[in-house]
């Protein structure tokens, strides 16, 4: 919640320059313009420029020749005093942002369904690496493609979606291929253990109502194979409608690695299609210009090296 003090603070010194107290606080230290001027890499004029838009702020000389060097006066001491440590620690916090040592978040833009597959062992490799993080799960609106959007105006790191982002400044990997099957409730009343074509046509089944492009690829696939398919409910969550079918004589197809994992305790059974349902493509999307911090360059790097071999392993198992 803002602070109100600060807002009305901001809006009485919003004409202020605040690069003018990094230059006093320079001249301060070496008591002479000249090596403020080499120290900011600036003009001497344009340094002295600085200071009489000080002087004239403060109704102040600020700084009086004495010799060779200039002292500050009374006003300049105690201003000096007032801003002195905290300017410093603000520059400070700004120089080590992306340091090592700083607590860092993450936002990962995902469904809920990949938060649940990925996090998980995210979260583990943080805790066990010692890596100061807070990992935060922004959840996925199943019915708005807005990922590269999210992505663009930096309101999450890293991006979880079906289908990659072709920017310049964004860097996109496929990272896992989610294979899919189809799930019935254990007692369902016709189908055993398998799946064909011709049992489709009197089964009705759930839909995934979702809006990006790699999920609407398969949804077309499954379509492909039987024509036509009656569907009976309608949802955006894949683990509603697993728990749909579980309930009725609905089919639902879902990822192979949810029904191994939760078809069991859902009282549900995979069954063994006799036609190829295509599998769904997973991609990374992160910006480039987050890899100039390390603790975003392990963390990143770990789910790239996880989910890849995740990936070659499934492959090889086909």
């Amino acid at each position: 919640m803002p602070n109100k003090k600060n807002l009305s603070n901001f809006e009485r010194i919003h004409t202020f320059d605040f690069n003018l107290l990094l230059i006093f606080e320079v001249i301060f230290a070496h008591g002479s313009v000249k090596k403020a001027a080499e120290t900011l890499n600036s003009s001497g004029s344009a340094i002295s420029q600085s200071l009489n838009k000080l002087r004239l702020h403060f109704s102040d000389p600020l700084f009086l020749r004495a010799g060779q060097k200039i002292e500050p006066t009374t006003i300049a001491i105690k201003l000096h005093a007032h801003i002195g440590k905290n300017f410093g620690d603000l520059i400070d916090s700004v120089i080590n942002f992306s340091a090592q040592t700083t607590p860092y978040r993450i936002v990962v833009y995902a469904s809920p369904y990949l938060a649940l597959r990925m996090l998980p062992d995210l979260c583990t490799y943080i805790e066990k690496s010692n890596i100061l993080c807070e990992l935060v799960h922004l959840s996925a609106d199943a019915l708005q493609n807005n990922g590269e959007e999210i992505l663009t105006y930096r309101k999450a790191d890293i991006v979880l979606d079906t289908q990659p982002y072709y920017s310049a400044s964004i860097i996109s990997k496929l990272c896992m291929k989610d294979h899919v099957v189809p799930v019935c409730r254990k007692d369902h009343p016709r189908l055993e253990q398998s799946l064909t074509i011709e049992e489709m046509k009197i089964e009705s089944t759930t839909f995934l109502n979702v809006n990006t492009e790699g999920l609407k690829r398969v949804q077309r696939d499954l379509d492909l194979n039987f024509e036509t398919r009656r569907f009976a409910f309608n949802s955006s969550s894949l683990i509603v409608n697993s728990a749909v079918s579980a309930k009725t004589n609905n089919i639902s197809f879902i990822p192979k690695w949810f029904a191994e994992n939760y078809a069991d305790a859902m009282g549900l059974k995979i069954l063994e299609a006799n036609f190829n349902i295509d599998p769904a493509d997973l991609y990374i999307n992160y910006n480039k210009s987050a890899m100039s911090n390390e603790n975003f360059v392990k963390i990143i790097t770990k789910i790239e090296e996880s989910l890849i071999s995740k990936m070659a392993e499934e492959e090889k198992q086909k």
